[in-house]
């Protein structure tokens, strides 16, 4: 029989951040979240790709 299941990822997420913030700033966060329809992952990557990409300027 073969196996069932979902097949694996092909760059799996091994790794949790997590983040303190306060009550006003996650509420930014969840209002940009459901203007643009991502994710937190997904806003918070795109800013870590955002300042990497300014420090490359930089450098």
């Amino acid at each position: 029989m073969a196996k069932m299941g979902r097949p694996p990822a092909e760059n799996p997420k091994m790794y949790k951040v997590t983040v303190r913030m306060s009550g006003p700033d996650y509420e930014k966060l969840i209002r940009y979240n459901e203007a643009t329809e991502q994710t937190i992952t997904e806003t918070m990557l795109e800013g870590f790709d955002l300042l990497m990409k300014k420090k490359a300027k930089k450098a």
